[in-house]
């Protein structure tokens, strides 16, 4: 059986047990069955909504959230939901610093697990007007009833939704408050299916290519989406904490984020890039940051002895930066952020693409950067020059000036977002064949892992009788790395 009928059928049945589930009232398993089939379809990525999923969001948001709102909201107060509750990967940071530095009073919603873990965020907003309130996961009603008690407790005028493509409890909160709050949703996953299509009134879209994902595929109108650039955020004064290596008289090429998007393409066209470049360059080492399936990695290292080398992700990223050559981004999926944290420390980041891909729209008049190459042959013999002619490096890391937004201009697009709800940034639609890049998430997945990481998560526990072989797969699974001592 093929992975589309396989998925197609698995999709079938979770949906049967969400409907099931609903009529029967029991709203907590409902919930986790549309999180298990939400994070299905991320996975999977051959679609960018669902309507039966938005239908359950809005039939459950009916029955299970009561509003004690009222009608008079504070025009000064934002609630900024973050489902991630990381520190500085992401955008959570910029927004908050921006809000705060306008003057608003922030009700930040955070994940109980982050407590203690955010010492960035807690450092830039010390002494802002800022409340922390801290949800517990281990249940989504509960979580429901966090969020809207939150809302109805501080009556804030606007609200921004930042979370991950399955966050069905946040999903089900934020519809309630339709015509009583002005709901901001932050597109972070504008490349893949995400939940919650219809619990906001606004869709802050980063760049035009998720622009128009949205309004042709997820079927947004245009009068809700607003475009607002992004930057990373970075801290100059941290101190660099080295190589795992001796660099001295060395050419670094550094690389990083999920190992995943390195994967998935017939051609293996990232590792052989690599190849190439560590061939031709006996001074060369490279350094990858990031987690994930290192199958290819390793057998490059193993080839190229103590010149490749596979770290963590790491708190110093701008100072890694600054100490390498310059940047090869990730392929077939590049790391949007990563390209701009490389753009920040002056390093040029070397980006495979191909039609249609949607490397577009991640740096400012990105045409101009000649940082883009439609074949690996090219990507190559550029990397060369970069690597042995130090003037055409440094030319080529001039044309990276004025790529980013600033954090001024950010702050105060904000303040037109939340005031007049648009931007100075206008959106240019283009209907994208998205076909090559999907066929990149077909060959990459796996039927059964994705069944498992899906259905069988510590926070769909509630699951364990209804779909009982997922989740003893996975502890069979887990017990045999014990064995094995991968873990």
């Amino acid at each position: 059986m093929d992975k589309a009928r396989q998925v197609a059928g698995l999709e079938r049945n979770l949906k049967h047990f969400i409907a099931k589930s609903i009529r029967k009232e029991n709203y907590e398993k409902a919930l986790a069955g549309i999180n298990a089939c939400a994070q299905l379809l991320y996975l999977w990525n051959q679609k960018y909504i669902d309507e039966e999923l938005e239908q359950y969001i809005e039939e459950i948001s009916k029955k299970v959230v009561q509003i004690n709102l009222g009608q008079d909201t504070d025009r000064n107060t934002v609630l900024f939901y973050d489902g991630f509750g990381l520190d500085t990967r992401g955008l959570a940071l910029i927004y908050l610093k921006a809000i705060a530095q306008l003057g608003y009073k922030i009700i930040y919603l955070v994940p109980q697990k982050s407590k203690g873990g955010q010492s960035d965020i807690h450092r830039i907003l010390d002494g802002c007007n800022v409340e922390w309130i801290y949800y517990s996961e281990n249940s989504y009603l509960n979580r429901i009833k966090t969020i809207t008690s939150t809302f109805d407790t501080f009556k804030p005028s606007v609200a921004f939704f930042y979370s991950m493509p399955d966050d069905v409890a946040a999903a089900v909160a934020f519809f309630a408050y339709a015509g009583l709050v002005t709901r901001f949703q932050i597109n972070l996953t504008d490349h893949a299916y995400w939940l919650g299509t219809n619990i906001f009134d606004f869709c802050i879209e980063f760049r035009d290519y998720g622009a128009s994902i949205s309004y042709y595929y997820r079927k947004i109108p245009k009068e809700k989406l607003i475009k607002l650039p992004y930057y990373p955020y970075y801290d100059k004064e941290k101190d660099f904490e080295g190589f795992p290596f001796k660099s001295e008289n060395k050419k670094i090429i550094f690389s990083g984020g999920a190992l995943y998007k390195t994967l998935g393409d017939s051609d293996n066209g990232y590792y052989k890039i690599l190849d190439q470049l560590l061939t031709l360059h006996s001074d060369v080492i490279f350094l990858y940051a990031g987690s994930g399936d290192s199958t290819e990695l390793d057998k490059i290292a193993k080839k190229f002895s103590h010149r490749v080398y596979h770290i963590s992700e790491r708190k110093d990223l701008y100072q890694v930066m600054r100490h390498c050559t310059f940047y090869l981004n990730t392929y077939p999926l590049l790391g949007g952020l990563m390209t701009q944290y490389a753009v920040i420390a002056g390093k040029v980041p070397l980006t495979l693409i191909r039609k249609d891909d949607i490397a577009e729209g991640i740096l400012i008049e990105q045409e101009k950067r000649c940082i883009e190459y439609f074949d690996a042959k090219s990507l190559v013999e550029d990397a060369n020059r970069l690597l042995t002619d130090e003037v055409y490096l440094h030319n080529r890391e001039q044309l990276l000036a004025g790529a980013i937004i600033s954090s001024t201009e950010f702050k105060e697009v904000i303040q037109s977002i939340i005031k007049r709800n648009n931007s100075k940034y206008a959106i240019s639609y283009k209907r994208y064949d998205t076909e090559s890049f999907l066929q990149g998430y077909r060959n990459r997945f796996n039927v059964v892992d994705a069944m498992l990481s899906s259905i069988a998560r510590k926070n769909n526990k509630i699951l364990f009788f209804d779909f009982p072989w997922c989740f003893m797969k996975k502890v069979f699974r887990k017990s045999i790395k014990i064995i094995k001592g991968e873990t």
